[in-house]
């Protein structure tokens, strides 16, 4: 005979919302059935469906996902676990697999962090503009350490100016329009994106 869920078990569902995850949930409920023999505990679909029917938004009511976090703030995934890193935020799951729950106050607080916090500052970026680390320093012209010393070879190789207020000046008197994005980075005070360079390259050759 299956089991009616008793006021404590309801109870235990309404403090553990969007604070924990299934294990703990299946250690404060009891059995679905008393018969003998029968599979101990309640299963992971009856305890989602009856938080649904006792409050809306269920077992991650209050909390977010790193998926809603990304769509509701427009910054990546890999920003966001930078900032959780940064601010030593624990994140609980759904399961071992499953979604994260990110609390309300987390989110705020990462919002705020990532809004004054960048990899560059003088250029409000993130990571660098060519390989996208953000583990390595920042060197120069929005490149890590490793990538601007590529970047300067090749322009100097090429007799181009490093300086991206001069190379600015070198591109611009060419009046090529498939180079205007290389002018606007540059304005900027960023290097030349990796998928133009050799347009620039081929054009001082």
């Amino acid at each position: 005979m299956a089991r009616h869920w008793t006021k404590k078990e309801s109870m235990a569902l309404l403090q553990g919302a969007g604070v924990y995850g299934f294990r703990w949930f299946e250690t404060h409920t009891g059995d679905s059935y008393d018969w003998p023999n029968a599979p101990e505990g309640r299963s992971r679909e009856a305890i989602k469906a009856k938080a649904q029917r006792l409050y809306q938004g269920g077992l991650t009511r209050g909390s977010y996902t790193l998926r809603q976090v990304c769509a509701m703030s427009g910054y990546d995934a890999s920003q966001i676990r930078r900032a959780m890193k940064a601010l030593a935020q624990k994140w609980k799951r759904t399961s071992a697999n499953g979604s994260y729950l990110i609390y309300e106050e987390q989110v705020d607080d990462i919002l705020q962090w990532l809004r004054t916090d960048y990899w560059a500052k003088k250029h409000r970026l993130y990571n660098c503009v060519w390989c996208g680390s953000n583990v390595r320093p920042h060197r120069s012209v929005g490149l890590c350490a490793r990538c601007y010393p590529k970047y300067a070879q090749r322009l100097i190789r090429a007799g181009l100016p490093v300086s991206a207020s001069k190379l600015l000046g070198v591109i611009r008197s060419w009046k090529m329009k498939s180079l205007e994005k290389a002018e606007l980075e540059l304005s900027r005070g960023r290097a030349v994106p990796m998928s133009i360079l050799e347009r620039v390259l081929c054009k001082s050759s």
